[in-house]
């Protein structure tokens, strides 16, 4: 990890236990350097094991947009059609228990489609950690 970390500090940390009738987090950037995501929920509660995790996109928002246009719900119909006219591709990485996606902050991301067993235990938990001096300006 030091070779992808580097001397970035941890700026941010959160966890995120889903409801199974719920979407997850649409797509955006984050305002760091380094962005890890795991994911502790056990394979066998995702009914849908081909999703449930990340996709991650092959572009970055625009130098001139701000922090509100990329990372925003109110701006995701505006990323979708920045996404599309750029003709970006979406990395989708399936939900595995343990699994960890370690990315670009800058690239535009999302919860992949949520299918998880609907008991309490079986609730998607992602953890994401964020390294990186956040830039109020890009």
């Amino acid at each position: 990890m030091p070779g992808v970390i580097k001397t970035n500090r941890l700026a941010y940390a959160w966890g995120f236990k889903y409801d199974s009738t719920l979407s997850g987090v649409p797509v955006h950037a984050d305002d760091a350097v380094v962005n890890v995501n795991f994911w502790v929920t056990s394979d066998d509660a995702n009914r849908s094991p081909d999703t449930g995790g990340l996709i991650v996109w092959d572009k970055k928002p625009p130098a001139e947009w701000t922090y509100e246009d990329y990372n925003n719900t109110k701006s995701v119909e505006g990323i979708r059609e920045f996404l599309q006219t750029q003709g970006a591709n979406g990395i989708r990485i399936p939900h595995r228990a343990n699994r960890v996606v370690i990315f670009d902050s800058d690239l535009f991301h999302e919860t992949d489609d949520i299918d998880f067993k609907d008991d309490y235990l079986s609730r998607r938990v992602n953890v994401t950690l964020l390294y990186g001096t956040c830039r109020a300006s890009r």
